[in-house]
């Protein structure tokens, strides 16, 4: 998740989750019920795992039984404040992969995710040329979607691309994955990007500064769950429908 997270880590009482994350969550975990894993996993590991609201809400409905976050911007102030922040949870943090992988056994079964974090690396390979080739492990990864709408707001991000499922795919394959699952979702979200890129307009809201109130936020929220449901059933019926980011379970 984005850097930008971490400047809100000592006011956590006075600032509002953006809509994306809270719908994000509920996305992944419906994602990973859907592929029929075998829950709780062994092991959770959140590559990029920002403010750590991600792995904490996978902790507290028990989707593992060990859990770790991984981000380079983890310094022993930031971890202490995590700490504080989610009561003491169990998770193990880390500031790099391969301090993770000094530490814990690469051969225990293994989820790992890296939502939204690849696009800010000028090379994908900093992070899946060490993910090694365990076959009981899985792997999840998720990325904004098409490149025809990257904006100011990326850049914003610290974006240096987006994808399409296609591209991902291929991507992901010429680094040894092999894929099980792909597809998009917030489809919603893309309709609403392609208009602000065609009215060339300056999208200057992130995660760390939104401001739009308890009511705006249940209306997006329940408009992002109803996008998923449809684009969920559509799915089922063998209609792929785009959207504003897109996914791949994968195999090593």
């Amino acid at each position: 998740m984005d850097i930008s997270e971490f400047s809100r880590l000592n006011n956590k009482a006075n600032y509002d989750r953006h809509p994306w994350e809270t719908s994000r969550v509920n996305v992944l975990k419906h994602l990973l019920k859907s592929f029929k894993l075998k829950l709780p996993v062994q092991r959770i590991v959140d590559i990029g795992g920002g403010d750590a609201f991600l792995i904490n809400n996978l902790y507290s409905e028990n989707f593992a039984n060990q859990y770790f976050a991984i981000d380079i911007a983890y310094t022993p102030e930031v971890i202490a404040q995590l700490k504080t922040n989610y009561n003491n949870s169990p998770i193990t943090y880390f500031n790099s992969i391969e301090d993770y992988l000094a530490e814990y056994d690469d051969g225990v079964p293994t989820l790992f995710l890296c939502m939204d974090v690849l696009e800010h690396l000028p090379d994908e390979g900093l992070i899946l040329s060490h993910l090694s080739s365990n076959p009981a492990n899985y792997y999840f990864f998720a990325v904004p979607a098409f490149q025809s709408i990257f904006s100011s707001h990326d850049v914003l991000l610290g974006h240096y691309r987006r994808y399409t499922v296609a591209g991902f795919k291929n991507m992901l394959m010429q680094h040894g994955f092999s894929i099980n699952k792909k597809g998009y979702y917030f489809t919603s979200l893309l309709f609403l990007r392609w208009v602000e890129k065609l009215l060339k307009k300056d999208k200057k809201e992130s995660i760390d500064n939104w401001e739009a109130g308890k009511q705006k936020t249940a209306l997006i929220n329940t408009m992002l769950t109803l996008d998923f449901k449809t684009t969920t059933l559509l799915g089922k019926l063998g209609i792929t429908v785009p959207g504003l980011s897109c996914y791949c379970l994968c195999k090593k």
